[in-house]
């Protein structure tokens, strides 16, 4: 119950009194000062409650003055009129005389003082209306009637003193006397009424000293119930966080809401909280990488204090110790490790760093339980921070194992090396850089010097043992290893030995640098070559001798070739036509010349055999002659086959290629269908004939070209002129020397002789004897208009030959087809067609054809021109052949 209504207390000072944004001194004196507002404010009630009876008293004192004042005034003109009256019975006239000064004095003395008092009496007292009305009557009224009466008094008229008492100055009295019983009865009243209120204050005052006292408590407990549990309940929060981060809970976190003391702890616990935290995940971090660093280098660390035997392992140097971690380590266990034969050494190590209180660094074995032995570096030293007599070491030990037995190793390495070293086949010399003599030398090499050991290194330098021709290169390469720019070098140079004769050696110098990483020394290897530089003399006067005949026999060679040539330069052009023997004039004489040729005729009429005939008898003869058909090749691709092109010079160009003119560089290039060039590929040609230069594609170097130029066609180039298709100038350029061939159907008298020459070569081939001909094929052969000219002879006689089966040479009539008769005329026109009317005899070709290309009924017999050329006329001009054969 007490803690729900603290609960509500906390909730409602929270709301009504905002305690937590105070600090606890103001909200403190916030509670004081609101506890004596509230003693203060019911005292106030209390004196208000006072201050009412007190008006009451004061009103009931003013009602009673009101009576006396007016008793007064009544009481004085009861006595006047009655001493008067005795006066006026006795008739004395001096005594009347005497009095009546004395009772006017009196009289109007007391109404005075009635009217006084009654205008002192307070605001609150309400006079009745007739009291000083009545007063003012009197005290007007009756001088004049003592007047009155003093002058009958004295004219001895008593009756009319009398009188006039009666009924003069008796009214007066009979009117205060009813004016006194008025007030009277109003002063009772009034008395009453006063008394009334007295009472109740009175009541309210014992009823609200109590109340207020209550009150006060219970407010000054409500407000130390709010205080304290807005103080408490943040210092128990703050308690509970404690205890939870006392855990290693960092997760636990105190509200912090208000501006005092408290909440401030609070924010700064919290604060603190993140701080340890993210100091705790960093030692827990550094903890890792220390243990990671440990297991890395092989590094335990450990704390001995020397006064309770306490010590301190960590992870690391349990393992190296090989020992579980949860067992306690002691100097006893560290014993117990030790290698039986490195105990005492242990042992007195650690008792005289005890004693001496000083550092201690040493090795010693350890004894594994496997029976393996471990190498073990230990380092220690005091610490200086605790107080005198508690003495503790802090050190670390280093598991140096591999190490040891890679200084066995190197040990046994050295003594190898040594032993190599000494015994090697080549001599080895190690020099200083810095003095430039010889530091070492073996065995190989005192031998090959002619010196021994204590001679070779008794020499200043290096360069006593060298040739003076040789010992300025030597310096220069001295002075690269020794600026570091080249760390070995190889070097053949004479050297001298003891006796003043001098040997060659092949020297290898190898750099070697100091622990600085400077050069420092050079070792260098020394291999005796005099033999082999004497057989490399003997053998380059022997190459001299070689070439001398190789170079005589060239030119008996060039000379047989000549006369052979001179016999049989035409040994593949059969025939003695006129016509044909036209041609070879011509070949004959521009063959020696470096003239451009341009050979032209029908196709199958053997251009390409001119153009070797004329590459044959010139100056290029022995020189590559390099044969390119331009219509075999895409027009996209005809620029890179004449010129080459670099790496990625275009899509699939994934190295250089060298292009046509430069592999016949020298000789003679032979540009078969020149016609078919692209106009761009044309004005690269046209740049080599007149520059003599080129370029690759993709490429910026300029090439020189010594090529002889032979171009061929069987198009008319200057309809290709006329129509665009071919520049004019290239036309010039090629047309230096014109040599045009004859049709086959021209030189009839040639074909018994080239049938004889075909028949004789293919049955040789073919292993068959044929005798003789048949006089009708012959008849035919000649009738033939052949519209392929030698090269369909060529196949029509192979094809002959393949299926003979007698002596005598026959031909299948069906392969000479007479509709070839009526297609002489579009042969002629075909080849002298510009391209667009060139791809319309085409495309008609094929449609009698039925999409044949080859064969005696193909397209390309019909055309006159070979298979492979209508092939690719049909590709560059993009038709689809399959399209006619459903024609």
């Amino acid at each position: 119950m007490v803690a729900k209504l603290a609960a509500w207390a906390k909730q409602a000072g929270d709301k009504i009194f905002p305690f937590h944004r105070l600090n606890i001194g103001p909200r403190l004196t916030s509670c004081f000062v609101l506890i004596i507002l509230a003693m203060l404010l019911g005292n106030a009630v209390l004196l208000w409650q006072f201050h009412r009876v007190s008006d009451q008293a004061q009103r009931l004192s003013g009602v009673d003055q009101e009576l006396i004042a007016v008793l007064q005034a009544h009481t004085s003109l009861m006595s006047f009129y009655e001493r008067l009256d005795d006066l006026a019975h006795s008739e004395n006239t001096a005594g009347l005389l005497t009095e009546a000064e004395l009772l006017r004095t009196a009289l109007l003395e007391d109404s005075r003082r009635s009217r006084s008092v009654l205008g002192r009496l307070p605001p609150e007292v309400q006079l009745d209306p007739a009291l000083l009305p009545t007063l003012q009557a009197i005290q007007d009224a009756l001088p004049a009637e003592l007047g009155a009466i003093t002058v009958l008094a004295k004219s001895k008229d008593w009756q009319a003193v009398r009188l006039r008492l009666a009924n003069q100055v008796r009214p007066l009295e009979t009117r205060t006397s009813s004016l006194v019983e008025n007030i009277d009865r109003e002063v009772g009243e009034k008395r009453r009424q006063a008394l009334l209120r007295i009472g109740e204050a009175q009541r309210r005052i014992l009823l609200i000293v109590p109340l207020t006292a209550a009150m006060t408590l219970v407010f000054a407990a409500f407000l130390g119930l709010a205080i304290t549990r807005s103080i408490t309940l943040p210092l128990g929060r703050l308690m509970e966080g404690s205890k939870a981060l006392a855990g290693g809970d960092f997760s636990h976190r105190i509200p912090a809401a208000g501006r005092d003391e408290i909440a401030r702890l609070g924010s700064v616990f919290n604060d603190m909280v993140v701080r340890l935290q993210e100091l705790y995940h960093e030692l827990k971090s550094r903890e890792i990488y220390l243990a990671e660093a440990q297991k890395l280098s092989q590094t335990g660390s450990f704390g001995w204090h020397v006064a309770s035997g306490e010590t301190f392992w960590s992870q690391q140097t349990f393992r190296i110790f090989e020992v579980n971690p949860a067992t306690k380590p002691t100097v006893d266990l560290l014993m117990e490790r030790t290698h039986p034969e490195d105990r005492a050494l242990v042992q007195q190590t650690i008792q005289r760093a005890a004693t001496e209180v000083r550092s201690f660094d040493f090795e010693h074995r350890l004894m594994m339980p496997d029976g393996s032995v471990k190498h073990v570096r230990v380092v220690s030293h005091p610490s200086t921070d605790n107080e005198p007599g508690d003495l503790q070491f802090v050190g670390a030990v280093t598991d140096i194992t591999e190490r040891k037995q890679a200084e066995s190793l190197l040990r046994e390495s050295e003594q190898r090396f040594r032993a190599i070293f000494n015994e090697a086949g080549s001599g080895i010399t190690l020099v200083d850089l810095i003095s430039g003599g010889p530091v070492e030398n073996n065995r190989a090499l005192q031998r090959m010097m002619g010196r021994s050991r204590e001679e070779l290194s008794r020499l200043a330098t290096y360069d006593e043992v060298t040739c003076e021709e040789d010992r300025e290169a030597d310096a220069l390469l001295f002075r690269e290893l020794c600026d570091g720019v080249r760390e070995t070098l190889r070097e053949e140079k004479h050297l001298i030995l003891k006796d003043g004769r001098s040997v060659w050696a092949n020297v290898i110098f190898t750099l070697l640098r100091g622990p600085d990483g400077r050069p420092s020394r050079v070792i260098a290897i020394h291999e005796d070559i005099t033999e082999r530089k004497k057989a490399e003399s003997d053998l380059q006067n022997a190459i001299e001798e070689i070439k001398k005949l190789r170079d005589q026999l060239y030119h008996e060679n060039i000379a047989l070739r000549e006369e052979i040539d001179r016999s049989s330069m035409f040994e593949e052009i059969v025939g003695e036509s006129p016509a044909l023997q036209t041609v070879l004039a011509r070949v004959a004489k521009v063959a020696p010349t470096d003239s451009t040729a341009l050979v032209t005729g029908e196709t199958g009429t053997g251009k390409e055999l001119i153009a070797r005939a004329i590459h044959k008898r010139s100056p290029r003869a022995s020189r590559a002659f390099v044969s390119v058909n331009c219509a075999a090749v895409p027009p996209s691709l005809i620029t890179s086959e004449l010129f080459g092109h670099e790496k990625g010079a275009f899509t699939g160009a994934t190295q250089r290629r060298l292009g046509r003119f430069e592999l016949a560089d020298g000789g003679t290039i032979f540009i078969d269908e020149v016609g078919e060039l692209p106009l761009e590929t044309q004005i690269a040609l046209l740049r080599v004939l007149q520059e003599r230069e080129f370029e690759r594609v993709g490429g910026t170097k300029t090439i020189r070209a010594n090529v002889r130029v032979i171009a061929a066609t069987n198009r008319d180039l200057q309809a290709g002129i006329d129509a665009g298709t071919f520049r004019s100038d290239l036309y010039y350029r090629l047309n230096v020397f014109p040599i045009e061939m004859p049709p086959l159907r021209e030189r009839k008298e040639d074909i018994p002789v080239l049938v004889e020459y075909f028949i004789a070569r293919y049955a040789t081939k073919a292993g068959k004897k044929l005798r003789g001909i048949n006089r009708a094929t012959l008849e035919r052969l000649m009738a033939y208009t052949w519209p392929g000219n030698i090269r369909e002879l060529q196949n029509v006689i192979e094809r002959s030959v393949i299926v003979c089966e007698t002596e005598n040479f026959t031909v299948d009539e069906s392969w000479l087809s007479h509709k070839l008769d009526t297609a002489e005329p579009a042969i002629g026109t075909l080849l002298k067609l510009p391209a667009p009317q060139e791809k319309k005899a085409i495309e008609a070709a094929l449609a009698d054809a039925q999409g044949r290309v080859s064969g005696p009924s193909g397209a390309a017999a019909r055309l006159g021109v070979p298979p492979s050329t209508l092939d690719s006329k049909i590709r560059a001009h993009k038709i689809n052949k399959h399209r006619f054969k459903s024609a």
